[in-house]
């Protein structure tokens, strides 16, 4: 059978125990071969799982007490996990554990009906019209961003910070309808999440000093959005309209007319907070990462903003005219998913593929490793937009690129992400040019999302 996007994923029956196939792996054992094996995978957790799909094969297996960890890259695999066999899986993974100590019990991490009501609550505020409002004030703070760089032209900066700091301005104004007061602590907070949570749970209850910035990371976030809901409450009235999700949330009510608490509302923003800026901001930091890297890329993306926008800033109606714009940032999320892995608990038995996963299993997809793979990418390494016009990306697999996840609970907010990405594109690339200042290539961090292990310094030029 051929491998084009319309190729059907089939659900075999689920066999019994006694005759499920079971992946190979790293073999179980004492204490040492624990060490063996898993101190690679905290030294570099990237490469380590690359090398054992190099030997493994598509899936592998480690041994974790009672039961294991089952690893999948291969696209069936994926659509398994996510779509054709969901109900068997949910969100009782060790990550999300440690996630939900930050973000609480929200959208990202809540299960069952909860899930749905909240998945209904939330909607509204990406759907079309309000996707519409949004890109002008993505395009204004942009703009104003781009100004201000424009004014250092010459020095040396990390990017990283930089766009952390637009993309916390541009959610709290169009979700939340204020402005960023602080977004250097909040972009303090969320660089030092992302280191912890690179690390074991283990090392943060023995290292009393990431159980320290854990706690303080966890504090600013929360003093952040306390201090938001606590700024709408001033000026909502009774009577007043629902004009962002702030206030949406604020005013609405269940069934027996209550309204959310304060920790569910907390739980909420705070999610969204964090999951609406932190992707983003990490997907244009590789984006313009890349075009460093390949002239003859930005060429072609200048040739675009020249003919489409001729020198002004572009706006909601541009997006279907900027279709390269949106190709470089969907190559750069194939290279660098922000979501670069997706954990799931097998809460039932349940059959990934040719595999039997039993009751009580871990699953994670890498997705990065499934976005890289040369069956479906010719050529993994190389960044070329080109691969996603449309009759190069009929030739693969639905499933073989899935940055924002897939089936029921996929994110919520992809589109606005990439609206937001291919806008603030087309607001700075035609304004200002970044050059690579590390001495060596990036290396990407595994902490919530794919960063940059210790920001991306460039040195930026204005344009004329």
């Amino acid at each position: 059978m051929s491998r084009t996007q319309e190729m059907p994923f089939e659900v075999a029956p689920l066999p019994g125990r006694e005759v499920g196939a079971q992946p190979d792996g790293p073999r179980a054992g004492g204490r040492l071969a624990s060490i063996r094996w898993g101190l690679p995978l905290l030294l570099d957790p990237v490469g380590t799982v690359g090398r054992r799909f190099a030997r493994y094969g598509d899936a592998y297996r480690v041994p974790q007490g009672d039961h294991a960890l089952y690893v999948f890259r291969d696209p069936q695999h994926v659509h398994d996990v996510l779509v054709g066999r969901a109900a068997a899986f949910d969100k009782q993974h060790v990550a999300f554990h440690r996630l939900s100590t930050v973000l609480g019990d929200a959208l990202l991490t809540s299960e069952g009906e909860r899930w749905r009501r909240q998945r209904r609550l939330v909607q509204p505020a990406f759907a079309r019209p309000r996707l519409a409002q949004y890109a002008a004030v993505m395009v204004e703070e942009a703009a104003s961003a781009a100004a201000r760089l424009a004014a250092k032209s010459g020095a040396r900066i990390d990017l990283s910070r930089e766009l952390n700091a637009l993309t916390v301005h541009i959610v709290t104004r169009t979700l939340f309808g204020q402005s960023a007061e602080n977004t250097a602590r909040t972009g303090a907070a969320m660089q030092a999440l992302n280191r912890v949570f690179s690390l074991p749970a283990s090392i943060l209850k023995l290292w009393p000093p990431a159980a320290r910035r854990f706690q303080s990371a966890q504090s600013s976030l929360d003093a952040a959005v306390s201090g938001m809901i606590a700024a709408r409450r001033a000026t909502l009235g009774p009577d007043s309209p629902a004009s962002d999700l702030l206030s949406a949330l604020m005013s609405t009510r269940d069934e027996q007319g209550n309204a959310l608490s304060q920790s569910e509302l907390r739980d909420q923003l705070l999610t969204l907070y964090v999951a609406g800026h932190e992707t983003t901001s990490h997907a244009l930091t590789w984006t313009f990462y890349l075009l460093s890297q390949h002239p003859e890329v930005r060429a072609r993306l200048d040739e675009e903003h020249a003919r489409v926008l001729g020198g002004r800033l572009p706006s909601f109606d541009d997006l279907a005219e900027l279709r390269y714009t949106e190709q470089v940032v969907q190559e750069a999320m194939r290279l660098f998913p922000p979501v670069f892995a997706i954990p799931r608990h097998a809460h039932e038995d349940a059959r990934v593929g040719e595999y039997f996963v039993p009751k009580g299993s871990e699953v994670v997809l890498w997705i990065y490793h499934t976005q890289r793979d040369p069956r479906f990418f010719v050529d993994p390494e190389r960044f070329m937009p080109e691969r996603f016009e449309p009759h190069a990306a009929a030739q693969r697999p639905k499933y073989a690129y899935v940055p924002f996840g897939a089936g029921q609970r996929a994110c919520i907010g992809q589109l606005f992400a990439l609206q937001e990405a291919q806008l603030v594109l087309a607001t700075w690339a035609p304004r200002l040019t970044f050059e690579y200042a590390g001495k060596k290539p990036p290396r990407p961090r595994t902490g919530v999302t794919l960063s940059p292990r210790g920001g991306l310094p460039v040195r930026v030029t204005k344009r004329s």
